[in-house]
């Protein structure tokens, strides 16, 4: 039987070889079926068992996967950040790609609707005119455009009209 001694500093002796063993060399021996005897080295108190739950303990985490503890953390920031990120993105109100993308052809739908109710415009005023004649699209323009400058630029035959109309004493 392999007596070994614990240390208050956590370190395992070998009392055969003399020399310090590292606790996956001593868990390595127990699954080999090495029978040991682990002692505290100040008061010489059998912890064979305790030792031995503790070191299949580690043994079961590794082989679940567990990972290293800075990989535990990491992943528990990167949770925490990322349902930060969630909650500002809640309160910003920020539309998604598929809210704009919907808003796009909503958008495009609405400027078509308007480009055929202006085609159909033009066309009932094409066929239709006041004195019963036919009138084109151009000429339908040309009007509009008489009636635009008529009214942004004064007649100078009004303009002269009130000027004669003041009468001096």
């Amino acid at each position: 039987m392999l007596k070994i001694k614990k240390y208050s500093n956590g370190k395992y002796f070998d009392t055969e070889v003399k020399e310090y063993i590292k606790s996956e060399t001593l868990a390595a021996m127990v699954n080999n079926g090495e029978k040991i005897q682990v002692v505290l080295a100040r008061t010489g108190k059998d912890i064979t068992e305790q030792v031995i739950e503790q070191l299949s303990g580690k043994e079961e985490r590794k082989k679940e996967g567990g990972g290293a503890p800075t990989d535990k953390v990491m992943k528990w920031v990167g949770e925490i950040i990322d349902s930060k990120i969630d909650k500002v993105m809640d309160i910003i109100k920020l539309p998604t790609r598929e809210q704009v993308a919907g808003l796009e052809a909503t958008i495009k739908e609405l400027n078509d609707k308007i480009d055929a109710l202006s085609q159909e415009k033009t066309i009932k005023e094409s066929f239709a005119s006041p004195e019963g004649q036919e009138k084109s699209v151009t000429e339908k323009t040309v009007d509009a455009k008489k009636v635009q400058a008529n009214e942004k630029i004064p007649d100078n035959k009004l303009m002269a009209d009130k000027k004669v109309g003041i009468k001096t004493v």
